[in-house]
């Protein structure tokens, strides 16, 4: 009998090689992005310096604001760590998150269901959302929220469903990974450039420590959607098939 378990492990890995050199690629961008990005940072700093408190509350409401108009939310993620230190830049993006997802709810439910619901009758997948949710509908949703979805277009489709706020707004919670690791790497990047380009000095061992601990979030990233990818393959293959909700 032919064994095919050689082949598969070769997949498998070229998957693992192909991955990390994504992530590399995707760190590559960021760090040029960030290097150009440098010449405007110093202003933009002594700008948020100047509003004081007023500052984290005017991200906050940008990120609330901007996000149910489709405004990229891994990019005001990345730009939280690039301006404000690390700790209370993760703190101010979980609470744009929940903010965020909440008004998103209130907009899909109250306002714009009827333009929502039509859009997911379009999509024969989609339309399955609410049957699937009628089941175990938070650990779906949380799990849909690990996956890589586009945060507010998946927002507006749960929030015509059957789900009520307070499930939905708890399954939030799973995108949060995404969030806080993206704040990390805005972070990690600024610091990183600033190194290099020799505008403050800084330890080998500190940056390094700053890169190595990017990569391993960057791997538990993977994993993550891996394995909330399979869970969801048992429960609602419809759903994170060829096509569907996972590949828009």
């Amino acid at each position: 009998m032919i064994s095919y378990n050689p082949l598969k492990n070769a997949l498998n890995n070229q998957r693992i090689y192909l991955r990390l050199l994504g992530i590399l690629g995707l760190a590559l961008t960021i760090f040029l992005s960030v290097r150009g990005f440098q010449l405007y940072l110093p202003d933009l700093e002594k700008w948020l310096q100047g509003l004081g408190a007023f500052g984290f509350i005017a991200f906050i409401a940008l990120f609330v604001v901007a996000t149910p108009l489709f405004i990229s939310v891994d990019t005001l993620c990345f730009v939280a760590g690039v301006l404000f230190p690390l700790l209370p830049g993760m703190l101010y993006v979980i609470v744009a998150t929940y903010g965020a997802a909440a008004v998103i709810f209130i907009l899909g439910r109250y306002f714009f269901r009827e333009k929502v619901t039509l859009l997911l009758r379009k999509h024969q997948k989609l339309s399955k959302l609410n049957d699937v949710l009628a089941n175990d509908g938070l650990h779906v949703m949380l799990l849909l929220r690990l996956l890589p979805l586009p945060f507010a277009w998946l927002s507006y489709a749960l929030s015509v469903t059957q789900v009520q706020f307070k499930p939905y707004l708890i399954a939030t919670s799973g995108i949060l990974i995404y969030n806080t690791a993206l704040v990390y790497f805005g972070y990690a990047t600024k610091h990183v450039v600033t190194a290099v380009s020799g505008s403050h000095s800084a330890s080998f061992i500190h940056e390094g420590l700053l890169v190595g601990i990017g990569i391993i979030a960057a791997l538990i990233l993977i994993i993550v959607v891996s394995k909330a990818r399979s869970a969801m393959l048992k429960i609602a293959p419809e759903l994170v098939g060829q096509n569907t909700l996972d590949s828009n």
